[in-house]
């Protein structure tokens, strides 16, 4: 029936979602969580790089470099969605930045 194969499919979908998060809780540190949106999109809540510390969202310019859009930025624990482009970021700080996997994983050293 439908029904079951739509279960199965979704439980073989989840389990392939886990096991990605997985590879990459244990490969790469500074990645903080991931939600696989597609098969080539994805949201990642990443530690800002160090070489952007300092640096303005603008200055970054993940968008034009990657094709990346910077969500959020997190700082002591609080999510800003509203942030100016000329907020530099500081020691601590990490972003969710959406965009397609493989840039996010070209962009980020994933």
């Amino acid at each position: 029936n439908s029904d079951h194969l739509s279960a199965c499919l979704w439980n073989r979908r989840t389990e392939r979602q886990l096991a990605d998060w997985t590879a990459i809780r244990y490969t790469a540190d500074h990645i903080l969580d991931y939600i696989e949106l597609d098969s080539d999109h994805a949201i990642f809540e990443i530690a800002v790089p160090e070489k952007w510390i300092g640096k303005t969202v603008i200055e970054a310019d993940v968008r034009k470099k990657h094709g990346i859009n910077i969500m959020a930025i997190k700082r002591d624990g609080k999510m800003n969605l509203n942030f100016a482009s000329e907020t530099s970021f500081i020691p601590g700080d990490t972003i969710l930045v959406l965009g397609d996997t493989k840039n996010i994983q070209k962009c980020f050293h994933i």
